[in-house]
Formats: structure tokens, C-alpha cells, sequence
């Protein structure tokens, strides 16, 4: 499955904003979808970095990468249920490292256990 992945400072564009809502509504760590875009428009103003995996334009998983200077924190990844079991995850969490290493980043910490587990896989931890 060729997704991409992106880098994302701002959610202002509706079709985006709709399609994170949608995805983060089945995420168990947030009580809705609204409430997962209202903490990560609270966040993105803090040193947060939102990165989505797409195929075929459409957003299938996403993560928040917080933090400043060498260590950056991995948490909120969401695939979207028909998406996963397809190395979405897994793919997501590479991509993030590459892109955030060539930043200078070298340490990073997982936010849950799905991320551990994509961290220890890559050898990051």
C-alpha cells in the first residue's frame, strides 16, 4: 500500500479538518473526534507537529510529534480501522523519524504502547 506522509502545522483547511474528525472518532484516546482536534489546534500552537499518512489523498492514519531540540515525543497515532493491519502504523512511525532526524532530532519517546512497539521494531529504543 504506497502512502505518503505529511508534515502538518495547521489543520485550517476544511477538508482536512473533516477527514482528522472522522479518523480520530475511532480513536480510544479522545472521547470524540471534536474533542481530538480541539486539544491538537491547543497543541499545534505548542511545539506540536501533526503528520498524516495518505493514500490516495486521503488521510488513513495520523500522529502528533511534540517537543523541542534533540528529543521529540510520538503520541495520538490513529489508522483508521479499515486501514489497519497494513503496516500503516509502522510506515507512519519510520517516515516521522526520517523526516524529524534530518531536523537534528535523536532521541524519541514513545506515548503509548503502539508507539513503543513501532519505536523498538525501527530500533529506537
Amino acid at each position: 500500500m504506497p502512502i505518503t506522509v505529511h508534515p502538518k502545522t495547521s489543520i485550517e483547511n476544511e477538508d482536512v479538518r473533516n477527514q482528522l474528525e472522522r479518523l480520530y472518532d475511532t480513536s480510544p484516546e479522545f472521547s470524540d473526534g471534536k474533542d481530538a482536534i480541539e486539544q491538537l489546534e491547543q497543541n499545534l500552537s505548542q511545539y506540536t507537529l501533526l503528520y498524516t499518512a495518505e493514500f490516495n489523498t486521503r488521510i488513513i492514519g495520523a500522529i502528533w510529534c511534540t517537543g523541542q531540540g534533540e528529543s521529540k515525543t510520538l503520541e495520538n497515532i490513529v489508522v483508521h480501522p479499515a486501514n489497519r493491519g497494513r503496516g500503516v502504523a509502522d510506515r507512519l512511525v519510520s517516515e516521522v523519524c526520517r523526516m524529524e532526524e534530518i531536523k537534528g532530532v535523536k532521541v524519541f519517546e514513545p506515548g503509548c504502547g503502539a508507539i513503543y512497539r513501532c519505536l523498538s521494531k525501527l530500533g529506537k529504543i
